[in-house]
């Protein structure tokens, strides 16, 4: 992995480290939210002294490696030059949307006319240049969202936009990645090709800070979102090269314009038995639509999944990078993985996780309660021969992240009087939808095996109903009413998933299907 040299000004005194380094375009990952706990922003320190508060009462030492946690350090008078190793990467970004699911409308006269389509996803970002009069997508680009420095989940980024400047700074460095994207997007067109509108799908939160509004009445009980309608704005509000900017509808602090998009893209407010729509990551949003033969109701929920399947919250746990293992597999007996990029391994994202649990379930290293016979579990080593380990704690994170999803499921099943059983097809959207082995799915109980033959794989369904929206503007209107229209459940009220989270905590075993 490539190294950089930063130098740390005197002039950044008393600022926390980890909120300079982002503010300064170097965004470390901080699963934690700045509590100190998860070690993942660590860097180390070449010279220089840092203070362990923003008192200055003590002085926070480098460890025997040499590494302090940003997320601790507070900016000395002195300045500093740091070591960090980049972690680049789109993650399970899986921006391609599968061809079935694009418009094509219309046809093109010979000139460009483009728009642009992006997805701002809690661990990533995903853009698209789509042409107006076919629908297709041109091309795409994706980064990690830089505000993984604040959290990793929706949560902690909203305790973080709390505290002092940070709301402006979140979204900044935000607006910074996405002009970045726009220039690679946009490098090879001429002035007159350039898109002039882009539409904007993502959850409340997301939506929240790209807007630059406060997201605090998400932070507890009522979940109170500052706006959930669409809105149109100016690029130059938001300091982005493009003349109308398209924030999509979401229906609840939780469902946001990321799953109405989704919902739009399928089309499903035109089936006519029961579907529904999952994107399973941090918060894992589903959607069920009872059929236009069983009433024609949307139902919402989102279930808290943890930051388990994006990486986080894992002990060698990474997003979807350059070297993380994405996927594992047994060959004679030994534990074969793959990594993004075919790079010497640093860590495991969602979709390898998800493989290497289905596999020691299957060899009996793991059983139906979790328990973990070899702790740490070692199951790939790094380009120096370090040992990456799976760890109890890291089975019970994943254990409490798809018993959530599954419990969700069967929850908003109950609430609309609908069968899990009766459904036609259960789509899974999203990056770690889209690479995730469904038959390891399956296996660790995080999607019903008895309805595998329905589950569909449909990609990054947030982008392609944004990229939808440009070749047809039209739908707009739709999306705004299809949202307005979901029945939101509380699922912490639901008897339904507390008895469900239960019974899914367990993994399924020969002797019983759980």
């Amino acid at each position: 992995m490539k190294e950089q040299i930063i130098n740390v000004p005197a002039s950044a005194d008393g600022t926390r480290l980890s909120v300079w380094l982002a503010g300064n375009g170097y965004p470390v990952t901080a699963d934690c939210g700045g509590k100190g706990t998860c070690g993942k922003c660590r860097i180390r320190v070449l010279s220089g002294t840092f203070y362990s508060d923003a008192r200055k009462s003590a002085i926070e030492e480098p460890d025997a490696d040499g590494m302090i946690r940003s997320c601790h350090a507070w900016c000395s008078e002195t300045g500093a030059s740091l070591c960090l190793t980049e972690t680049v990467g789109g993650g399970l970004t899986a921006v391609a949307v599968h061809p079935e699911h694009i418009a094509h409308n219309g046809t093109s006269d010979g000139t460009a006319h483009l728009g642009a389509a992006l997805d701002i996803g809690t661990t990533t970002l995903a853009m698209a240049l789509v042409n107006l009069d076919s629908g297709e997508t041109v091309s795409t680009v994706s980064r990690r969202n830089p505000q993984r420095s604040f959290g990793a989940d929706v949560m902690s980024r909203i305790g973080a936009a709390a505290e002092g400047d940070n709301l402006s700074l979140m979204q900044s460095v935000l607006l910074d990645e996405i002009r970045a994207m726009t220039d690679e997007l946009c490098k090879n067109l001429d002035a007159a090709s350039l898109p002039r509108t882009i539409t904007v799908a993502g959850n409340t939160t997301m939506l929240h800070l790209f807007c630059g509004v406060s997201p605090a009445g998400m932070g507890a009980y009522p979940f109170t979102p500052a706006f959930l309608d669409n809105k149109t704005l100016s690029g130059d509000t938001l300091g982005l090269p493009f003349d109308t900017v398209i924030v999509l509808p979401g229906a609840h602090a939780f469902i946001g314009g990321d799953v109405t998009a989704g919902v739009l893209l399928l089309r499903l407010a035109e089936e006519r038995e029961p579907v529904m729509l999952i994107d399973i990551g941090t918060n894992g949003e589903m959607v069920l639509f009872t059929g236009l033969d069983r009433g024609g109701r949307f139902f919402a929920a989102s279930a808290a999944a943890g930051p388990a399947l994006e990486g986080a919250g894992i002990s060698t746990g990474v997003g979807g990078i350059a070297g993380a293992v994405s996927a594992a597999q047994e060959v004679n007996g030994q534990i074969v993985t793959r990594t993004i990029g075919e790079r010497s391994p640093i860590g495991i994202c969602g979709s390898g996780l998800i493989d290497l649990a289905a596999i020691l379930l299957a060899r009996g290293d793991l059983d139906e309660t979790g328990y973990l016979e070899d702790d740490p579990f070692p199951y790939a080593e790094t380009e120096d021969g370090t040992p990456l380990t799976l760890t109890q704690e890291d089975i019970r994170a994943l254990q409490l992240a798809k018993s959530a999803m599954r419990a969700g499921m069967e929850a908003l099943c109950d609430a609309a009087g609908i069968p899990l059983a009766s459904l036609s097809r259960i789509y899974v959207a999203g990056g770690l939808g889209y690479y995730m082995n469904m038959d390891s799915a399956t296996a660790i109980g995080l999607l019903p095996e008895e309805l595998r033959t329905k589950l569909v794989s449909v990609g990054n369904t947030s982008l392609g109903g944004a990229s939808l929206l440009l070749s047809e503007p039209l739908l707009l209107e739709r999306i705004c009413a299809e949202a307005a229209s979901y029945e939101t459940i509380d699922l912490n009220k639901s008897a339904a998933f507390n008895e469900g989270f239960i019974t899914h905590m367990m993994f399924p075993s020969d002797e019983e299907d759980w």
